[in-house]
């Protein structure tokens, strides 16, 4: 793999953040069973997994600028989408929870969502608009 392209770049950088990520999380569950902390500490601990993920937007960032005009209006196209998708279930769980007493979604599911989303959408959204 050449790592002087943007798609390597890409690729290695969301694979070290979601490795970071995965690390943090169990290091963060791990902590709060073993040690049981209270107060401020909890929220320490919480936002220690939230913060590869703006690495990952980094990454995502910095990719769509160093790639061509073609593919930063693909991506865009499908970032919007996803992010669309994302937004339209959240707001419909948001109201069925509300109105129908649906069971409640975590909200740190919504990253995970929004990747899924995004996957689902690639194979549709193959060219810019």
């Amino acid at each position: 793999m050449n790592l002087k392209t943007p798609l390597a770049r890409y690729t290695i950088g969301m694979t070290v953040w979601m490795l970071l990520y995965a690390v943090c999380l169990i290091a963060s569950i791990t902590f709060i069973r073993q040690y049981h902390p209270e107060g401020i500490v909890l929220y320490a601990v919480a936002i220690l997994p939230s913060l590869p993920i703006g690495g990952t937007i980094h990454v995502v960032m910095r990719y769509m600028k160093e790639a061509d005009e073609y593919i930063r209006g693909l991506m865009s196209h499908r970032f919007i989408l996803a992010t669309g998708m994302v937004l339209f279930i959240c707001t419909f769980w948001g109201f069925a929870e509300n109105f129908a007493q649906a069971p409640q979604i975590p909200l740190y599911l919504v990253y995970p969502m929004f990747w899924a989303s995004f996957a689902l959408i690639c194979p549709f959204v193959r060219h810019a608009k």
